[in-house]
């Protein structure tokens, strides 16, 4: 009987850990009426992109950070992908610069 309350405490202090650790919550986005096609306030030297809740924004460039959690580093410019050192490995199509780590 003890060994079973423990197993269950164990589990539900573990099970919120591994929603969390693998992404299960959703980010939260705000409706962007008027945002969503707003211009950005610098030119993208590697392209632009959509984030997660559709708005426009700058990608990374070789070597940049990029990923994490809902993209929130950011995301890579075409011609690249962003690889598990949360790096953006290839070759840019805007510039023909590349990163290969």
């Amino acid at each position: 009987m003890h060994t079973s309350i423990v197993l269950v405490l164990i589990i539900s202090f573990m099970l919120p850990l591994n929603y969390e650790v693998y992404g299960y919550f959703l980010r939260p986005c705000q409706v962007c009426d008027d945002d969503c096609d707003a211009e950005l306030p610098q030119p993208c030297i590697w392209g632009e992109a959509r984030d997660e809740c559709g708005r426009r924004i700058c990608t990374k460039g070789p070597g940049e950070r990029c990923g994490g959690k809902f993209n929130i580093l950011g995301k890579c410019g075409e011609g690249m992908m962003c690889k598990s050192d949360e790096r953006c490995h290839g070759c840019s199509v805007q510039t023909l610069e590349c990163f290969n780590g």
